[in-house]
């Protein structure tokens, strides 16, 4: 009210001057205009003036809005557009993520002409339209994808990688990732897809080779890490020893690393390994290595197998892990075998013996059996021979036979 009031008084104030000016100055004024002249009175040359200039701000700012009110109608038009496709994009991506592929790829491809981002629409679209089986349009949309701007290269073989890694086509996922890895052969998905792809293959000299890069760049767990690379290194002793390659089997090992070869997985591998191509002697003192400093029982049976060097000296050795391990049913058929190796016939039948008081087993069973028959005990080794056979077949189904009650009909009396 305040403000009213002294803009009103501001307005009289100025109008009683106005006047108060045009009273005492009534003066006029001279236009002449080539032999034309034009009179009139000062204040309403002033008057027209004002008025001509008022006239012209009103017309500017007419013009100035309707502009701007057409501009804007352009931009609300285009940006409209741009948020249906945002909106198109993002409604896209939910289905994509639900698994709804069909939905998806539709969404995200009738947003794709005006996505910001067309790399996204293409590459989600293409993945879409894999999952629904459409092989040849994936790869279309993946060109697409890759034609949709700068720096795709990348995007685009990752995604077309894992596609061709879940079509089972490692040796071309391989490849689309070795040509991805000249521009960034740092990038831990990149090299976790390698990873996978040289697994599923069975490719283990590429994943070894690839195992440093793992250790480095991929982000892997300490713990997988290890583990993959122990899986790689049994694969090559593996390869090696089904070729009966001694030498490649050897250079295998060699290769290993002393970190590696103290691994007692791997060094127990190793001498079944030897063992199997016949290697006994090397066999020997890989398994005598391990148990003298870890008790493994599926070790301790087969050392009893080995064809060492000295088959005495095998006996003294495995007599001192009785003393240090105890008795043990796996240790006891151990030095029952080497026993018979040194034809000690007597304390080869108490370890068996001993061995089968402890844990009941089909090959023990058969080693007492076959010592007691060549020992002239033909009966005692025919039972252990029908103990041992029905302790190794444990799946036989209950059937009637002749001279005994049936198990059938007795189960239905």
């Amino acid at each position: 009210m305040k403000r009213f009031l002294f803009s009103a008084l501001t307005l009289l104030l100025f109008g009683a001057f106005l006047a108060e000016m045009m009273r005492s100055y009534p003066g006029y004024m001279v236009l002449a205009v080539g032999g034309k002249h034009i009179e009139m009175n000062l204040w309403v040359a002033v008057g027209a003036i004002v008025f001509g200039a008022l006239a012209l701000f009103l017309v500017f700012w007419l013009v100035r809005s309707l502009l701007r009110g057409i501009g804007g109608g352009v931009s609300r038009i285009r940006f409209g557009r741009s948020r249906v496709a945002r909106r198109r994009l993002t409604n896209g991506l939910v289905e994509f993520m639900e698994g709804n592929w069909a939905r998806a790829r539709r969404q995200l491809l009738k947003s794709a002409p005006r996505s910001e981002a067309p790399l996204i629409n293409y590459l989600a679209a293409a993945r879409s339209a894999f999952e629904l089986g459409y092989r040849d349009e994936a790869n279309e949309l993946l060109a697409k994808a890759e034609a949709s701007g700068d720096d795709t290269q990348l995007a685009v073989a990752l995604s077309q990688a894992r596609m061709q890694l879940l079509d089972k086509h490692y040796e071309q996922c391989i490849a689309s990732l070795e040509r991805a890895k000249q521009v960034e052969p740092k990038h831990p998905a990149l090299l976790q897809l390698l990873r996978q792809a040289y697994y599923r293959l069975g490719d283990w000299k590429g994943l070894r080779e690839l195992l440093p890069e793992l250790e480095k760049h991929a982000n892997m767990p300490e713990e997988e890490l290890q583990q993959l690379e122990l899986e790689v290194y049994q694969h090559q002793l593996g390869e090696a020893a089904s070729r009966r390659d001694r030498d490649k089997l050897r250079e295998t090992w060699n290769s290993l690393g002393s970190r590696w070869q103290r691994n007692m997985d791997l060094r127990c591998l190793y001498g079944e390994l030897l063992h199997q191509i016949g290697q006994d002697e090397e066999a020997e003192k890989q398994l005598h290595w391990v148990l003298n400093r870890e008790w493994r029982g599926d070790m301790a049976r087969l050392y009893g197998c080995l064809t060492g060097a000295d088959a005495n000296a095998q006996l003294v050795v495995a007599d001192g892990w009785l003393k240090e391990y105890g008795e043990n049913a796996d240790l006891l058929t151990c030095l029952g075998r080497l026993c018979l190796r040194n034809e000690l016939w007597g304390k080869a039948r108490q370890y068996f013996e001993k061995s089968l008081l402890l844990r009941s087993d089909p090959a023990t069973s058969a080693e007492l059996a076959r010592l007691l028959y060549a020992l002239g005990e033909k009966e005692q080794s025919a039972k252990l021979y029908r103990e041992g056979l029905i302790q190794a077949v444990t799946d036989l189904p209950l059937l009637p036979l002749p001279g005994h009650e049936s198990p059938l009909l007795k189960a239905h009396s």
